[in-house]
C-alpha cells in the first residue's frame, strides 16, 4: 500500500480529472494502484468511482473497494457535501470495521485541516454489519422507501422505488442515481406506496404501483409518464404483480379488504374479480403478497394471507390450487414468490417461523424447507445465479439471504446491513452480475451482488442486532468492554485487541439488554444488566456464570449505575414503570423500597458524591433532574432545572475535584451542572452556531479527556453523529464524526479510549493528537 506521503497531488486535481484518471486505469487494468492509495479514495468522485470497483483484482484493492462501498452515506447529496476530513474519518472507520488495519492506519496518518478535522480517530471496530455482497445504497429522496421492483429500460437495469410521501423514483442501477424527478400521481395524503411490480406493455417497460389511496397506477419507465387512468375500487392496495392473459398485459392487485382483482392495464378495466380471498389476514396489521407464473401453460396468480396459499386462474378467476393448498405447511405464510423448477410450477413461501418452503403448485406437495432466518421471512424473490435457480429472502432479522432451490441449502453467508426488518426484495442484472435490491423498514434501499463469495479483510463479528449499552471493566489485569444489545446477549471484549474474550451471556432470552454497569463484589468484577422483562441479572465476568436475578421492576429496565455506599456495592436502576430501585449487590437483595417521588419513566440515572455524601441523579419526562441521598433515601432540595424536554441521558465526573453532571434532553440541548450548588455551568451545548445546522436531541453522554482538557461527548441519533465540547468553554471541538447508524451507547475508559456503540457495532476511539 502506498505511503500516506504519496507524491501524487490528488488535492490539486479537479473531480473530472480524477474521474478520467480512474476510468483510464480501469481500462488498462491499473485500477488497483489507485484503490490502494488512501488519499485518492478520499478525493475521488464517489458516484464516478463506484461503477469501477468491480475491476479491482488484487486482495488489497478488493478490500479497499469493500471499504469504499461501506462508506456510502444514505444520500448522494451528503456524499458530495462531505469534505476531505470527514471522508477520511468515514473511510478509516469502515476500514477498521473490515479489519483493514493497514488502510485504516494510512488514513489516520493523512494530514488533516485543523479545525475541520474530527477530534477522534479509530483504534478498532467490529464489522457485524459488513457484507461482501453489499454493492450500493440508493437514496436521495427525503421520504423513506416502502417498496421496490426492478426492470430494464432501453438496455439499462433500473430499480423502481415507492415512498411514504406517495412518490415513485426510478434509479439507474449501474450508477446508483435517479433517472429524472420523482413520479407523482398518488393522492397527496397517501402515506406509503405499498406495492410495486414491473412488466412490459406494448413493448415498453412499465411499473405498476399501489397505494393507500386505494388506487393502482402504471407508468411508462422510459419517460416517467403516467399511463391510462388509475385502477380504482380497492381498499388500500397492498400487493401488485403483472402478467399477460390472452395476449393482453394485466395487473393483479390485492387490498386490505381481502380481495384480489385482475385489470387490463391499457384499457383500465376490471377483467376478473373481486376474488374473495383475504390478502391480509386482519385488515391493516399484516401484509399480503401476489405472485404470477404459468401452470399447465395458463397464467395464474399465487396469493397468500389468512395463513393460506391459494392459486387463481387469471383468465377465469377460478381457484386452481391443489387440494390441501391451505392445509398445514401453508400456514403462517408471510411472503411468496412463484417460479418454475425442473419444468414444474412452484411457489417459494416464507413463513413466520423464519423458514422457507418450496411447494409444487400442481400437486400441492411441499419440497425442501430452508431454515436460517431468525424471525419471520417478510420478502422472497426468485432468480438464476450462475444458471441455477435461487431464492433471495429478507426478514425480521434484518438480513438478506440466498438459497439454492435445487439443493435446499444456503448460498454463502447472510448479508446484514438493514437496521430494521427487510420488507421487499427484487432481482436484476448489472453488467452480467446477478443482483438483489432490498427495501427495509429503516427506509433504505440496498443493492447486493449475489455472487459475492468470501469477503476480503477480517471483520470481527459480534452483536446480531443493535448495541444498546456499554460499560468498561478490568478483567485479569486487562481492560475490557461489556456490551448489551437488542439480540438479548451480553458480550465481553478485550479493549486493546478488539476481540471477544468470553462466549456471549444469554440469560436475558429474547429481551433486549438496555442497560449495563460494572461493579466489584467480594473482590471479583461483575456485570449488572437489565432488559425488557424488568429483570436485572448479575454476572461473574471471570467465569461468565449468572450470580443472581434482581426482580421488582414491572417495566423495561432502561438505566443502571453502580456505586459504593458504606463499603457495600450498590446498584441503582431506573425503569419504564417509573420506579428507581437500589440493590445490595453482595446479597443480591433490594436495599429498601423504591425511591419516592417518581411517576414517569426513569431512563437516565447516574451517581456521584456531593458535599461528602453519595447521591443518585434521576432524569425524567418532566424535564427535571432530581437528586437523592443514597444513604438515607431522602430527596435533596437541589433539583437541576433548565431543560424544556425529557431528560434522556446523564453523566457525572469530578474534574479538578469538583463534582459535575452533564445532562441531555429532548430539547436538543446538553447542559453542565455544579452538583454542589445545583447551578448550571455556562450556556447549554448544542444550541447556537457551535452546534452546526440540523443539530438534534442528544442521546448517550460521556465525560472524557482529550488533549489535556475535559470534554463532553454526546451521540446525536437523528444525525448519526458524535459531538464533542470543551466542558469549561463550551466550544465544539472539530467536525462531528459521522457513523453509519445512530450512536446509542458511550463509555470512557481513561488511558484506553472512548467506547461507542452504533448500529450492531462497537468501536473504540482515541483523541487525535
Amino acid at each position: 500500500m502506498n505511503s500516506p506521503s504519496s507524491p501524487l497531488p490528488w488535492s490539486r486535481l479537479e473531480p473530472s480529472e480524477l474521474t478520467a484518471l480512474a476510468r483510464r486505469a480501469a481500462g488498462t487494468g491499473e485500477l488497483d494502484g489507485l484503490l490502494t492509495d488512501p488519499e485518492f479514495l478520499v478525493r475521488a468522485d464517489v458516484r464516478a468511482l463506484l461503477p469501477l470497483l468491480d475491476r479491482a483484482r488484487g486482495a488489497p484493492a478488493r478490500l479497499a473497494a469493500a471499504v469504499y462501498r461501506s462508506s456510502l452515506p444514505p444520500s448522494p447529496s451528503r456524499r458530495s457535501a462531505a469534505g476531505p476530513d470527514l471522508r477520511r474519518w468515514v473511510l478509516g472507520l469502515n476500514a477498521a470495521r473490515w479489519g483493514a488495519e493497514a488502510l485504516a492506519a494510512d488514513l489516520a496518518g493523512l494530514p488533516g485541516s485543523g479545525a475541520t478535522r474530527p477530534p477522534w480517530r479509530v483504534r478498532w471496530a467490529t464489522g457485524s454489519q459488513t457484507s461482501p455482497r453489499f454493492r450500493d445504497l440508493l437514496g436521495d429522496h427525503p421520504s423513506p422507501a416502502t417498496a421496490v421492483a426492478t426492470a430494464e429500460v432501453e438496455g439499462r437495469p433500473v430499480a423502481v422505488t415507492g415512498h411514504e410521501d406517495g412518490c415513485v423514483l426510478v434509479w439507474d442501477l449501474r450508477s446508483g442515481t435517479p433517472l429524472g424527478p420523482p413520479l407523482s400521481g398518488h393522492d397527496g395524503t397517501v402515506t406509503a406506496v405499498t406495492a410495486l411490480a414491473a412488466g412490459v406493455v406494448a413493448g415498453g417497460p412499465v411499473a405498476v404501483t399501489g397505494g393507500l389511496d386505494g388506487t393502482a397506477r402504471w407508468w411508462d419507465l422510459r419517460d416517467g409518464t403516467p399511463q391510462g387512468r388509475p385502477l380504482a375500487g380497492h381498499g388500500a392496495v397492498t400487493a401488485v404483480a403483472t402478467a399477460v392473459v390472452d395476449g393482453r398485459p394485466v395487473a393483479v392487485t390485492g387490498d386490505d379488504e381481502g380481495t384480489v382483482r385482475v385489470w387490463d392495464v391499457r384499457e383500465g378495466v376490471l377483467l376478473v374479480g373481486p376474488l374473495e380471498h383475504p390478502v391480509w389476514d386482519d385488515g391493516v396489521e399484516a401484509p399480503g403478497w401476489v405472485a404470477t407464473t404459468l401452470l399447465h401453460g395458463r397464467p395464474v396468480a399465487v396469493t397468500c394471507g389468512d395463513e393460506t396459499l391459494r392459486v387463481w386462474d387469471l383468465a377465469t378467476g377460478e381457484r386452481c390450487d391443489a387440494p390441501g393448498g391451505d392445509a398445514p405447511g401453508a400456514e403462517w405464510v408471510t411472503a411468496v414468490a412463484a417460479c418454475t423448477l425442473r419444468g414444474r410450477a412452484a411457489a417459494v413461501t416464507g413463513c413466520g417461523d423464519g423458514s422457507l418452503t418450496v411447494r409444487d403448485l400442481d400437486t400441492g406437495r411441499p419440497g425442501p424447507t430452508l431454515t436460517g432466518h431468525e424471525g419471520a421471512v417478510r420478502a422472497v424473490a426468485v432468480t438464476l445465479l450462475e444458471g441455477a435457480p435461487v431464492a433471495v429472502s429478507g426478514g425480521d432479522d434484518c438480513t438478506v439471504r440466498v438459497w439454492d432451490l435445487l439443493a435446499g441449502t444456503p448460498v454463502g453467508e447472510p448479508s446484514p446491513g438493514h437496521t430494521r426488518p427487510v420488507r421487499n426484495v427484487a432481482t436484476g442484472t448489472i453488467e452480467g452480475r446477478t443482483v438483489a435490491v432490498s427495501q427495509g423498514d429503516d427506509g433504505t434501499v440496498r443493492v447486493w451482488d449475489l455472487a459475492g463469495g468470501a469477503g476480503p479483510g477480517n471483520p470481527v463479528r459480534g452483536h446480531t442486532l443493535g448495541v444498546r449499552a456499554v460499560a468498561t471493566a478490568v478483567l485479569e489485569g486487562r481492560p475490557v468492554v461489556v456490551s448489551g444489545g437488542d439480540d438479548g446477549t451480553v458480550r465481553v471484549w478485550d479493549l486493546d485487541a478488539g476481540r471477544p474474550v468470553r462466549r456471549p451471556f444469554t440469560g436475558h432470552g429474547d429481551d433486549a439488554v438496555e442497560a449495563v454497569a460494572i461493579a466489584v463484589v467480594d473482590g471479583r468484577p461483575v456485570a449488572v444488566t437489565g432488559g425488557g422483562s424488568g429483570v436485572i441479572l448479575v454476572w461473574d465476568l471471570d467465569t461468565g456464570a449468572a450470580l443472581g436475578r434482581l426482580t421488582g421492576h414491572r417495566g423495561t429496565v432502561q438505566a443502571i449505575t453502580v456505586t459504593v455506599v458504606d463499603g457495600r456495592p450498590v446498584a441503582v436502576s431506573g425503569a419504564a414503570d417509573g420506579t428507581v430501585r437500589l440493590w445490595d449487590l453482595a446479597g443480591r437483595v433490594p436495599r429498601g423500597g423504591p425511591l419516592p417521588g417518581h411517576a414517569r419513566e426513569a431512563q437516565a440515572v447516574a451517581v456521584s458524591v456531593a458535599d461528602g455524601r453519595p447521591v443518585v441523579l434521576v432524569g425524567q419526562e418532566d424535564c427535571v433532574v432530581r437528586m437523592w441521598d443514597l444513604r438515607t433515601g431522602e430527596r435533596l432540595d437541589r433539583s437541576l432545572r433548565g431543560h424544556t424536554g425529557w431528560v434522556r441521558a446523564l453523566a457525572t465526573a469530578a474534574p479538578e475535584g469538583r463534582p459535575v453532571a452533564v445532562t441531555a434532553g429532548r430539547d436538543a440541548t446538553v447542559r453542565a451542572w455544579d452538583l454542589c450548588t445545583g447551578e448550571q455551568l455556562g450556556r447549554p451545548f448544542g444550541t447556537g452556531a457551535a452546534a452546526g445546522p440540523g443539530a438534534g436531541w442528544a442521546g448517550p453522554l460521556a465525560i472524557a479527556e482529550a488533549g489535556g482538557r475535559t470534554v463532553v461527548v454526546a451521540g446525536v441519533p437523528n444525525e448519526c453523529t458524535l459531538r464533542t465540547w470543551d466542558l469549561h468553554t463550551g466550544e465544539q471541538r472539530g467536525t462531528a464524526p459521522v457513523f453509519p447508524q445512530p450512536v446509542r451507547a458511550l463509555a470512557w475508559e481513561p488511558g484506553v479510549g472512548l467506547v461507542v456503540g452504533f448500529g450492531w457495532e462497537l468501536a473504540v476511539l482515541e483523541p487525535c493528537p
